[in-house]
């Protein structure tokens, strides 16, 4: 089946985002194994990505600690999409990272009805580890 931007347009709800290592170890999961998050494409070309962990403080945070705190257990970025040769690409345009701001996120696509993983290399450069997230497709009212 060829992938189009077409398919992804939509928002989808997180399942899982992990890190996969090459060499075997047990997968890493930065928010945690029950993260929550969306990822909106737009059929304008738009993606826009929100993940957190599933467990945080239900009040704004006032210290610096828990600002630091609610910075570490989310994560956001935001810009232009294309798919081409069963992939994704994020070009990001703001991040809550800021080292991300300007990079290209290169994901590989697998849509299985309404499953959709992504999975690619880590942001980090040579690590020996890439990204799987998997996504469910949001239901529509």
């Amino acid at each position: 089946m060829v992938i189009t931007s077409k398919m992804l347009i939509g928002a989808w709800r997180l399942e899982s985002w992990s890190l996969i290592y090459d060499d075997g170890r047990a997968p890493e999961f930065p928010l945690g194994p029950d993260a929550k998050g969306m990822i909106m494409y737009t059929a304008g070309g738009q993606v826009s990505a929100t993940l957190m962990r599933a467990q945080r403080p239900q009040n704004a945070p006032t210290t610096d600690l828990e600002k630091a705190a609610s910075y570490a257990d989310s994560f956001a970025y935001a810009g232009s999409f294309e798919v081409r040769d069963g992939s994704v690409f994020h070009l990001i345009e703001i991040a809550t990272n800021p080292a991300l701001i300007g990079l290209t996120s290169t994901r590989h696509i697998t849509l299985e009805g309404d499953k959709l993983t992504l999975e690619g290399p880590d942001f980090s450069a040579a690590t020996s580890r890439r990204q799987q997230i998997k996504w469910w497709r949001a239901a529509t009212n």
